[in-house]
């Protein structure tokens, strides 16, 4: 289950950035960085602030799809047939996917994280969409993804659509969340480090399958080896953006609690929204480097008196959604343990694999 996030306020920008970052894209920026399994914040700057995210919207698609994967007991290797609407945005079809063609869920999935891709995404959303409500498929996906971003403490975010040929609006915060709890989701996560594959279309016209090789866009992925995911976007109104994530080797110490000795891992996750393509990079180097003398610095005092310094997390040892065998029948969902936000009961019309926030 899922405990609502907590505002950034009055916290200092990096102290290399203003030299990383050229052209006066700061001020007009929104970024936070964060240490992922505590929560501390290091950096942030606007992150409260509701802007476009691109084809970060591509991030809440994919993970609704793993959940729904595991929900229904989708295989991967499953062919979905392309709809004659996800063909829509030629700009971002890069798979250059035609109506009527097929492709596979994998596939579909590795073009929609790793590219930039509307036509992959749209398809995996009309698929899923389908199981949920047949006569209007993508509108009841897209709702999955709006309860899905609720039930994580997004509570500043609106998606209107399955990708981000169309514009949805976000907060650094709400990605961060985002960001966080894809990167603990061992299927998107594999998805997301992948430096590159190949996708395999099968053609409507019943030529020959096509294959396309698909590379990552993430530069710190194919340029750090401490950068394991996640995605990048760019668009003319959400400028370049980007989620990292990275990681140290775990350390040992002893719990403050119990006294006894216990190995915690060492993850970092970066947002950065409304830069120019090469400062993106420039300050998710930056908090890099600075970002874990930070956090050095704070896990040697083990200060927790400012709460205002961290994000409460999803807790991953938690059934993390209310998943429904049935497309006819929802489940009742299972009662939360206190402390996290009330949930009644999902709508019957519209069966969903998340649970309603009570607001």
């Amino acid at each position: 289950m899922y405990l609502a996030g907590l505002s950034l306020l009055g916290l200092s920008s990096c102290s290399q950035i203003d030299d990383a970052i050229a052209g006066g894209d700061i001020s007009k920026s929104s970024y936070v960085a964060i240490e992922s399994n505590s929560g501390r914040i290091l950096f942030a700057s606007n992150s409260n602030t509701k802007r476009p995210i691109g084809m970060l919207t591509n991030v809440a698609t994919a993970i609704v799809i793993v959940d729904w994967m595991k929900a229904r007991n989708i295989p991967s290797s499953r062919l979905i047939t392309v709809p004659h609407e996800a063909c829509r945005w030629p700009s971002t079809n890069l798979l250059q996917l035609q109506p009527g063609d097929q492709i596979s869920v994998r596939d579909a999935l590795y073009s929609t994280v790793l590219w930039e891709d509307s036509a992959s995404a749209y398809s995996l959303a009309y698929a899923c969409g389908q199981d949920i409500n047949h006569k209007d498929p993508v509108v009841s996906f897209v709702k999955q993804m709006n309860s899905m971003a609720r039930s994580i403490g997004m509570n500043r975010s609106s998606f209107r659509a399955p990708h981000g040929a169309v514009t949805s609006y976000a907060t650094a915060r709400d990605l961060i969340l985002l960001g966080t709890y894809a990167h603990k989701k061992g299927a998107f996560q594999m998805i997301a480090s992948q430096k590159s594959t190949t996708c395999t279309i099968y053609p409507t016209s019943g030529q020959a399958p096509r294959k396309v090789l698909v590379r990552n866009t993430n530069q710190l992925l194919h340029s750090r080896t401490d950068v394991d995911g996640l995605k990048t976007a760019r668009s003319k109104n959400a400028g370049a953006c980007l989620i990292a994530t990275a990681r140290k080797p775990s350390v040992k110490r002893k719990n403050p609690i119990t006294g006894i000795e216990q190995t915690y891992p060492q993850n970092m996750t970066i947002v950065v929204l409304g830069m120019s393509p090469q400062n993106r990079y420039n300050a998710a180097r930056a908090f890099l480097q600075d970002g874990w003398k930070v956090w050095e610095q704070w896990r040697a005092s083990n200060d927790l008196t400012d709460y205002k310094k961290f994000i409460l997390l999803p807790q991953k040892k938690h059934s993390l959604f209310n998943i429904h065998k049935s497309s006819s029948t929802p489940q009742s969902p299972v009662t939360p343990a206190s402390p996290v936000p009330a949930m009644s009961a999902p709508r019957p019309v519209t069966p969903s694999f998340y649970p309603t926030i009570t607001q």
